[in-house]
């Protein structure tokens, strides 16, 4: 984590306590409640709001004033407010496997499959609830979540795809050039050239979630408006 310049730490603290620790530990007061966070300093041209297990950390330019930071974070509390929670209380989380084996389960479209390691098989193939592998039972935990999670991009990029094409019928525009996001964080958003970026993740969860970010992704298209990260909270969340 970047340490925050000195010049930069004279500033007042967000309306909040000054830091802690050093690092770039912060604390603003939202809603009648501390909310802390880190803050680094980057060449970004805007203010870029992430969760993790560690709580809110906050990517800013380096010369932004800390109270333009405080705006932009009061901008995006709901959806903070949101995942913060899911993050302590583990609330919303889909079940995503801890370990790649034979018979673990994984969310795909909003259904919980299995995993089956068959080495006699060809292909990988999706049957009444199970996804068979053509790989042995001896097969490498890397190997096999390469393998499942190469499958689940392909499908991510179908289904995706459809909800695309019925959204863009529906709102009478054409499709958009767009592209699969491996980004860990956010759903998605819009490009400064116009395309759309969509996380492969959307696979875990059902056609309608998928729709709904798609639909929302078209909407801040159509705007022609500034095009923030698309938080999770219309979504089931996923584990980082």
């Amino acid at each position: 984590m970047s340490v925050i310049q000195p010049d930069l730490q004279l500033d007042l603290p967000l309306g909040g306590s000054p830091p802690e620790t050093p690092g770039g530990q912060f604390s603003l007061q939202l809603d009648d409640r501390p909310l802390p966070f880190r803050l680094r300093r980057s060449r970004s041209a805007k203010v870029r709001l992430s969760v993790d297990e560690q709580g809110l950390r906050v990517s800013a330019p380096r010369g932004m004033a800390l109270p333009q930071i405080e705006q932009a974070i009061r901008a995006g509390s709901h959806a903070i407010v949101g995942k913060l929670t899911d993050k302590t209380a583990g609330a919303g989380k889909l079940p995503l496997p801890a370990r790649w084996q034979d018979g673990t389960t994984f969310p795909f479209l909003g259904s919980e499959v299995t995993l089956r390691l068959d080495g006699a098989r060809e292909e990988i193939e999706l049957r009444e609830g199970a996804l068979h592998l053509p790989l042995p039972p001896q097969a490498g935990e890397k190997q096999i979540k390469d393998s499942v999670q190469a499958w689940l991009q392909a499908q991510a990029r179908l289904a995706i795809g459809a909800q695309l094409e019925a959204a863009c019928q529906r709102l009478g525009m054409a499709i958009p050039p767009w592209r699969l996001s491996f980004a860990a964080g956010s759903w998605g958003g819009v490009e400064r050239d116009g395309r759309l970026r969509i996380s492969w993740r959307l696979v875990h969860v059902t056609p309608e979630e998928i729709g709904s970010v798609v639909c929302r992704c078209l909407a801040q298209l159509k705007a022609s408006s500034p095009a923030p990260e698309l938080w999770e909270e219309n979504a089931a969340t996923l584990s980082a």
